[in-house]
């Protein structure tokens, strides 16, 4: 917007300048006699008597043009009685007359010389308005262009300044909308000392985003109250399928079952920690809640024919919610065993200082799908498991709310070790 109407302004100020070009011509176009005037002056302002003396006319044949002078003594032997008579002094004058193919134009002129003033007669011959072009130019040079050109750099300068001054809020609130975090949906724009206009817009924008976090949080409050209803029906029929008949049937069954039960407990999990506000955390051991986590998921990993490993490297206080660090485990650990081969256990280290990391020896991650691995509901080529691609957007957003950072590192020699360092403990 600033560019616009600088450049608006501009455009308006050189459409003024044109005008007043425009102004300038047509007034000397609708005064021949004073264009005969200027053009003798400016013709007189380049000679020089003594060349006068050697050279009395000077002509264009091609364009038809015809300059003559003539030295004038007006008075010679009776100079001091001639000084003293008004009537016998010569004075400037100008004539223009119209001849067969053009026109003439006669006058006297002045010029200083030596100290003393000599007077030179001068007679053009000419046609068109072509001999008038350098008096008119610089008649514009004189009167638009020395007083307009400053004055309009100046008007554009303080224009600018004032445009940029008024549009201030507005970048204010630019740089609010850009600075806002997805992960706070209580922000909203300020602007103070605002034009009407702006606090107008400001205010509509308010509203938008109250709106919009109102939409927001009402799906996810369905979301959650969808998938928390769901979860006691799903148990309920993996009971039920239990009493079936062995057979293939069955365990497919079983296995549908879970992964149903594991999608809606993902859903609830992702819907509380879109809710979840993490201020002023209190300082946790990491290695504590990891245990907590091996203890709870280790009969799982085994049902599945694999195992788990953890490791405490010490040191491994940080500021945190134990919640959400739980669950940061066990999404990742989910994570792992749902990709992990059964060869080779899982490894999960706390520490050394406010970081955990989960290792696997999997398939790893293509090298471009690891830029979206921690969008929600994404899944890699790769994926088998029948899941919905929430895990790793929990563990991200979880992790955001915390202010902790999540890395990736992938081996040449396979597998993927997930990591997140969270704001260590203070004095640490």
């Amino acid at each position: 917007m600033f560019r616009q109407i600088t450049v608006r302004l501009a455009i308006f100020a050189v459409i003024f300048a044109l005008v007043d070009v425009g102004i300038v011509v047509f007034t000397y176009l609708s005064q021949p006699q004073t264009l005969a005037q200027e053009l003798l002056d400016l013709e007189v302002s380049r000679l020089d008597p003594d060349d006068v003396r050697q050279r009395t006319n000077r002509a264009n044949p091609s364009a038809g043009l015809r300059w003559s002078y003539e030295l004038v003594e007006p008075l010679g032997a009776d100079a001091d009685r001639a000084a003293d008579d008004p009537a016998s002094r010569l004075i400037d004058w100008t004539k223009r007359e119209q001849i067969p193919g053009g026109y003439r134009i006669t006058g006297l002129r002045s010029v200083e010389h030596e100290g003393e003033a000599t007077w030179i007669r001068l007679e053009f011959e000419g046609r068109g308005l072509s001999p008038f072009s350098e008096v008119i130019g610089r008649e514009i040079v004189q009167h638009v262009a020395l007083p307009l050109v400053p004055l309009s750099i100046l008007l554009l300068v303080f224009n600018a300044l004032a445009v940029r001054s008024v549009l201030k809020p507005l970048f204010e609130a630019e740089q609010q909308a850009l600075d806002m975090d997805p992960g706070k949906p209580d922000q909203r724009l300020s602007v103070s000392a605002a034009p009407r206009e702006i606090t107008t817009l400001v205010d509509a924008l308010n509203g938008a985003f109250e709106r919009l976090d109102k939409s927001v949080a009402t799906l996810r409050d369905f979301t959650g109250f969808a998938a928390h209803e769901m979860r006691t029906p799903l148990s309920i029929m993996l009971l039920t399928a239990g009493k079936l008949p062995a057979g293939e049937t069955r365990q497919q069954l079983i296995e549908d079952i879970r992964s149903m039960s594991r999608l809606v407990g993902q859903l609830l999990e992702l819907a509380q920690a879109e809710a979840l506000i993490l201020a002023d955390p209190p300082v946790v051991n990491l290695a504590e809640i990891g245990k907590a986590v091996f203890s709870a998921l280790e009969e799982v990993a085994s049902a599945r024919g694999q195992s788990l490993k953890f490791t405490d490297l010490g040191n491994s206080d940080a500021l945190a919610h134990p919640e959400a660090v739980y669950r940061i485990y066990r999404n990742l650990i989910d994570n792992a065993i749902a990709h992990a081969p059964s060869d080779k256990p899982i490894e999960v280290t706390a520490g050394p200082g406010p970081t955990i990391s989960v290792q696997d020896f999997g398939p790893g991650i293509p090298l471009p799908d690891r830029t979206r691995i921690f969008e929600k509901f994404w899944q890699g080529g790769t994926r088998g498991d029948g899941g919905a691609g929430l895990g790793l957007g929990i563990v991200k957003r979880l992790a955001d709310a915390l202010g902790a950072e999540v890395t990736l590192d992938c081996p040449a020699t396979g597998g993927a070790t997930f990591s997140v360092t969270f704001r260590a403990k203070v004095g640490n």
